[in-house]
């Protein structure tokens, strides 16, 4: 050990790396072994025409910048279809130099593709499950490091023009999108646009982070993977799991669930040197406004972030070894999500039997502070992760009655749990108490349903359906009308995904989220 506690070996890695660093950084733009966004979308344009049985495509939100549509892709056996299986999410990009992680995404996606229907465990994989992957999210920056502007290799911002010159320089632009989650904001000391790590104007000001908000809130994935590569090469070769509390020394509720997830997950994932991924307790803070942060704390899902290999940036063979290895291991994350163990059930009206979104509190594991853990909008299906054992749950939806029952979770497989809420009369009252909604619609909102809206004055009534940027995407009603309450049919010809719901009469105005499905 020298006197400033690097080994020979160490100091022999770090000019290693620190050359293949300035090789990138001089060089034109990445390795052409690392995909493009147009070569991704090519890809799906293939994967939709060769397998439209099980492959489908859809877009989530657009770049703050270039506008581009962001896409996510499906592969299940009915996947136009939201079925009553567990959904997996495997994200890369999120910051535009870390590309390790799509071509690993692109290794699976194809994996799964071809092998479906030859290979009983792939075929059981795409059977099962949902899977869903966004191989590009941070497009914008993304396509700064393949137009090899300077510094391209060390671009992992977004495109947002922060010193308003009309030019993208770095460090002075872009939202590092990965801190601009609404977590703890104001203790996050980042404001300075030139920081590589700016958190950006306000919370969610990057529309990139609200699409891919907004999706995991609509999906309601069992897992969730964000894959990145690191700037600091001990972080490399690591997967994260949420969360460690600093300040009030303790783990989130699941650890003793998502801990040994993560170190089962990390044995099955190979480095670039043929060693196995950080297994240990290697948990985030809870400081941060990031994704993961962000995303447990308000859902408590079981979502990871993997440091993969030990720098951005890899030339030839290798980075085709590295998407190989990182993607067999992944596949890990599909084993557990049919296998468990854990509880899962649908929650419904007991009158109606519509889906309902509700809260299910599961007693022994609970935190006020972590979620809510929602069932999902298309069918009132909820999956938790949970250790064999006794527990008692609870379901809550709104103005139905709560329902609490005992369950025991077996050590394999999904124990089902199913709710059947009796709506609560007692707060269905008087308009003095429960003031009337102005506009609301059926839920989940699928094509064929209706938004309803009350007229409270005659008059002009305009009802519109906004984007989450506040783009107009759907003029529903622009007519004058008399008082009373009105339907009118939704025809669901918009993207899947979260929609404002607009409604303007005379001085009246209201607004409602709503959540729209295909």
């Amino acid at each position: 050990m020298s006197h400033s506690g690097i080994t020979r070996a160490g100091l022999v890695l770090a000019l290693l790396l620190a050359a293949v660093g300035l090789a990138s950084e001089t060089a034109a733009q990445p390795d052409a072994r690392y995909y493009t966004y147009d070569e991704v979308l090519a890809l799906f344009d293939t994967w939709a025409a060769q397998y439209p049985n099980i492959f489908h495509r859809e877009v989530i939100g657009y770049t703050l910048i270039g506008h581009e549509p962001i896409w996510a892709a499906k592969i299940s056996d009915n996947p136009t279809v939201h079925e009553t299986e567990p959904r997996i999410l495997i994200q890369a990009a999120q910051h535009a130099n870390e590309m390790n992680g799509i071509n690993a995404v692109v290794f699976m996606m194809n994996r799964i593709l071809t092998r479906y229907g030859t290979h009983s465990y792939y075929t059981n994989m795409v059977n099962n499950l949902e899977w869903w992957f966004v191989p590009v999210l941070n497009i914008d920056g993304h396509r700064l490091c393949w137009d090899g502007v300077p510094h391209w290799a060390s671009w992992r911002k977004t495109k947002r023009d922060n010193d308003g010159n009309g030019l993208y320089t770095y460090p002075n632009d872009g939202v590092d999108p990965n801190r601009n989650w609404d977590f703890r904001w104001a203790d996050y000391d980042s404001s300075q646009i030139w920081s590589t790590r700016y958190k950006g104007p306000y919370p969610f000001s990057e529309p990139e982070v609200v699409a891919i908000r907004e999706f995991i809130l609509r999906e309601v994935p069992v897992f969730i993977m964000d894959l990145h590569s690191p700037d600091v090469v001990t972080d490399g070769n690591k997967i994260w799991w949420a969360w460690y509390d600093p300040e009030l020394y303790q783990n989130g509720p699941d650890a003793p669930i998502y801990r040994p997830i993560c170190q089962a997950l990390a044995a099955r994932c190979q480095t670039e040197s043929n060693g196995v991924y950080y297994n240990g307790s290697v948990s985030s803070y809870n400081t941060i406004p990031k994704e993961q942060c962000w995303i447990y704390a308000n859902t408590g899902a079981d979502i990871y972030v993997m440091e993969i290999s030990r720098q951005y940036w890899w030339t030839g063979a290798t980075i085709d070894t590295i998407a190989a290895r990182v993607g067999r291991g992944l596949f890990y994350l599909g084993e557990r999500a049919q296998s468990g163990p854990g509880l899962t059930g649908l929650v419904t009206d007991a009158s109606t039997g519509v889906p309902l979104v509700a809260d299910i509190v599961v007693s022994q594991v609970h935190d006020p502070d972590i979620g809510p853990r929602l069932s999902d909008p298309f069918n009132g299906q909820y999956w938790r992760l949970l250790n064999a054992g006794s527990y008692t749950v609870t379901a809550t939806a709104e103005h139905h009655n709560p329902l609490t029952r005992n369950i025991y979770v077996s050590a394999s497989g999904w124990t089902q749990l199913d709710f059947a809420l009796v709506p609560d009369a007692s707060l269905v009252q008087a308009d003095e108490i429960y003031p009337p909604r102005l506009v609301w619609a059926d839920a989940p909102l699928l094509p064929g349903r209706s938004v309803h809206y009350r007229v409270e004055q005659a008059g002009a009534v305009a009802l519109k359906l906004l984007d989450l940027n506040g783009r107009c995407v759907r003029t529903l009603v622009d007519a004058p009308l008399t008082p009373g309450v009105r339907s009118v049919s939704f025809t669901g010809d918009v993207p899947a995904g979260g929609y404002l719901l607009l409604l303007r009469n005379g001085d009246t105005q209201a607004a409602r989220k709503v959540i729209v499905v295909d």
